[in-house]
């Protein structure tokens, strides 16, 4: 009997194997750490502090797209002609799923606020909690991937984000310091799938096609 969950879960595991994707999160993780180091930096109340916060949002959406296109881009050159294409349907998430995903915000974002309004030195505690975040949802991702490297990457959330927490640096240094050592952490770690990758998988001389985006 065909094992069909065995089957979707070696086609995601394809997928991720090539590195990628973690090299794309880690810059992503590198640009945030980045951004917000240089509001540590920025005198209060300058200027110059003022466009940064407000170029916040921009600075993710913006990170988002370069990544995207990043990814998309070496997935064509990398990835297609030595493995094929892998594609997935799209669930769109239920109402009732919506609203549990906006509510655990909520509440996560609430308590925060609530603790840091008990006691300001609750921010030394910030690099622990978005390490332990983290973690928990590398942790859940690995579940559903199965791959070793995830389990990996989870555990180093949880040790970097104690560790910065430890060393005492909190607030948006100890963020931003975080952010730049787990971004590093998993660029170094999609980069060493990578070169696995390629060993094992030559780059055919026919050049396979590269997808449907190849022009």
């Amino acid at each position: 009997m065909v094992d069909i969950e065995k089957i979707e879960k070696r086609t995601i595991q394809s997928f991720y194997e090539d590195g990628l994707t973690e090299i794309a999160m880690g810059l992503i993780f590198l640009i945030l750490g980045g951004y917000f180091f240089a509001t540590t930096v920025v005198p209060e109340g300058s200027a110059l502090g003022a466009v940064l916060t407000g170029l916040f949002v921009f600075v993710i959406i913006s990170a988002a797209f370069l990544v995207n296109r990043f990814l998309r881009f070496f997935k064509r050159r990398i990835t297609y002609p030595r493995t094929g294409y892998v594609t997935f349907k799209k669930k769109e998430p239920s109402p009732k799923r919506r609203v549990a995903t906006a509510a655990v915000a909520a509440i996560i974002g609430a308590g925060l606020a609530v603790l840091y309004g008990l006691s300001p030195s609750v921010k030394l505690l910030f690099p622990a909690i978005n390490g332990l975040l983290f973690a928990v949802a590398v942790l859940l991702f690995a579940n559903k991937v199965g791959l070793l490297r995830f389990y990996i990457l989870a555990a180093a959330s949880a040790v970097i984000g104690f560790g910065i927490t430890a060393a005492g640096i909190g607030d948006t240094e100890g963020i931003s310091l975080f952010y730049l050592v787990f971004g590093a952490a998993m660029v170094v770690s999609g980069a060493a799938a990578l070169i696995v990758y390629l060993r094992r998988f030559p780059r055919p001389a026919d050049d396979a096609a590269e997808g449907p985006d190849a022009r």
